[in-house]
């Protein structure tokens, strides 16, 4: 299975066997986050129509009906209504899952459409002085060997209700945003969102992302940023 094939069957059946082995030989760069983030949607979609019909729904249904209706069928006739009813109600579910709050979810879904507040930022190619990005860790909180993370862009911005630290970084297949959020918890998770690979982690009190068009440089800045903290981040 090349990746057009497997991007094409993640849209028929991501639950397919033949899919996580194709994942797990990396047929496409992304094609581990590509898969999670499928069988994630697959998982709720199915969460969301698993609605157990009330052992009254037919009773609450012919009870608002206006008065003076006609009667519906007997007793034994009105399953077609019940199952009518309870497909309606598992599709309003449904919806509301997939929109309601996701904890991590929305932390990412916040840090891609930061991206198109500030676009200018993928194209600084200067190093930003080691001396400022201390000085912008220290308002952070945060003590790290600034001089080995080689950062092109640094800024303090608003995301998710807490003063994030906004980054780029060079990769070899292009920019990686950094974005660090204090005071938040998030488990580790790689993901996609919009057409932007996403990888979420813990870090120091807070959470790290990277965000870019391929997760391929990922594991190396991530290891710089380890690096820079000497397996400990300093907390100020």
């Amino acid at each position: 299975m090349d990746c057009s094939e497997f991007r094409r069957q993640l849209l028929i059946d991501p639950c397919a066997p033949a899919l996580a082995q194709a994942a797990q030989q990396r047929v496409c760069e992304d094609a581990p986050a590509r898969l999670a983030e499928a069988l994630a949607l697959e998982h709720r979609i199915v969460a969301a129509l698993a609605v157990p019909v009330p052992p009254d729904l037919a009773e609450r249904v012919i009870a608002a009906l206006p008065a003076g209706a006609p009667q519906i069928a007997p007793p034994n006739r009105w399953w077609p209504l019940a199952l009518a009813a309870s497909l309606l109600l598992a599709a309003l579910l449904g919806f509301a899952w997939l929109r309601a709050p996701t904890g991590p979810g929305d932390l990412i879904a916040e840090s891609v459409a930061h991206l198109a507040h500030e676009p200018w930022a993928l194209t600084r190619t200067e190093t930003v002085p080691p001396p400022l990005v201390a000085r912008m860790f220290a308002q952070a909180g945060l003590r790290l060997d600034e001089g080995s993370l080689e950062l092109r862009y640094l800024n303090r911005c608003p995301l998710a209700g807490h003063k994030s630290v906004h980054m780029v970084m060079r990769g070899e297949q292009g920019p990686v945003t950094v974005l660090y959020v204090p005071d938040t918890t998030v488990d580790r998770l790689d993901t996609r969102r919009d057409m932007v690979a996403v990888r979420s982690l813990p870090f120091a009190d807070g959470t790290l992302l990277l965000l870019a068009e391929s997760d391929y440089d990922f594991n190396r800045i991530e290891q710089a940023w380890h690096a820079a903290a000497g397996g400990a981040v300093a907390r100020l």
